[in-house]
């Protein structure tokens, strides 16, 4: 995004919003085709603010934001653009943002398709019905400016490009949260050897990277939960998480088979006996899950933008809520660390920020 952006100043209300309103956002995410059957891949559309929240019963609800400052399109019909998009997604509200005011016989249109259509100015009312002081400057993420530095800090570095593609599109699109689990590993793996402990722009990478992995283990980790029984011995839940993990067991079976033929030795996700702590740890918990993902997201930015003492105290003030919160956090650092083969100087980090700093 560029600062002349003529739609800048709405995404920045859209992600303000999603603050407000307990979500996680994510900015600019690129929607590829269904299938790929060219050596590049195709990309359908890009939303331009997607939010991730978790209901009461812990089910993640998505919706995205359209912002349009111009009028090519009548506003009812942009309202019936998102509706096919949020269903090609499969997200369960769409939210168009214009520059002027809808007549009220569009919005009630639109509202039937699940999709709020505002101007910039009913939007504000919206955002201030959940927060008075919206749409103010409440956190580190609540700046594009801010976005701006951990967006620059991918772009920096050509093998970052797959990485910040499953991190900020992936991630947010997934239908298989355990298929993108096992994908982020990958390409963890992949990248392991360029990763600087001492580089601020390397650790908003895997900052951002451990954010999206914790809205992954939103779903996971409440799944879990549902077959997870505490009178289970150790080696019967470790059976039933491979096989959820590789999609079921005919999926692990055939990891198995290709896995014999490579002549390797195990079957299993790296530092398996890890996982299997961090997936016990958190059945007690799942909802916590969403705060970490948020928690993660501003210290990735942080480490490249100017500290904001008021910031980290709200951080702070988080953490002491819910002690769990850092608790997973520290876990699932720990893993991916081990996991992934990255330098141990980079964990140490992230580490002593959660411990020492917030």
């Amino acid at each position: 995004m560029g600062r002349l952006d003529k739609d800048r100043y709405q995404k920045e209300l859209a992600l303000r919003y999603c603050l407000s309103k307990g979500m996680v956002p994510f900015l600019e995410v690129v929607v590829p085709s269904a299938s790929t059957l060219s050596d590049s891949a195709e990309v359908l559309t890009d939303l331009d603010v997607v939010g991730i929240q978790a209901d009461t019963d812990g089910v993640l609800r998505c919706v995205f934001f359209d912002c349009k400052s111009s009028a090519r399109m009548s506003p009812v019909n942009r309202a019936f653009w998102a509706a096919g998009v949020k269903n090609y997604v499969g997200y369960d509200r769409a939210y168009v943002i214009l520059k002027s005011d809808p007549v009220s016989s569009h919005r009630f249109s639109a509202l039937s398709c699940d999709v709020d259509l505002h101007s910039e100015s009913s939007f504000k009312d919206l955002g201030r019905r959940l927060d008075e002081a919206f749409p103010c400057d409440q956190c580190y993420q609540s700046s594009i400016d801010r976005w701006q530095l951990v967006c620059q800090a991918y772009k920096k570095n050509q093998w970052s490009k797959e990485t910040e593609f499953i991190a900020q599109s992936g991630v947010p699109l997934s239908s298989a949260p355990w298929i993108s689990f096992r994908h982020i590993i990958a390409e963890l793996l992949r990248t392991k050897g360029n990763y600087d402990p001492n580089k601020n722009e390397h650790l908003a990478i895997y900052l951002d990277v451990l954010a999206s992995v914790m809205i992954l283990w939103c779903v996971l980790a409440k799944d879990i939960s549902r077959f997870f029984d505490s009178s289970m011995g150790r080696d019967s839940f470790e059976s039933v998480l491979r096989y959820y993990l590789w999609g079921g067991r005919e999926g692990y079976q055939m990891r198995q088979q290709v896995a014999k033929l490579a002549r390797k030795k195990t079957t299993d996700l790296p530092a398996w006996r890890k996982l299997v702590d961090f997936a016990v740890l958190t059945v007690a918990a799942p909802k916590c899950l969403l705060a970490c993902a948020h928690a993660f997201r501003e210290m990735s930015i942080r480490s490249v933008a100017q500290n904001d003492s008021n910031f980290d105290e709200a951080l702070t003030q988080m953490f002491g809520r819910d002690k769990r919160v850092r608790q997973f956090m520290l876990g699932m650092n720990d893993y991916l660390i081990s996991a992934a083969e990255l330098p141990s100087d980079l964990g140490k980090c992230v580490e002593s920020t959660l411990l020492n700093e917030l």
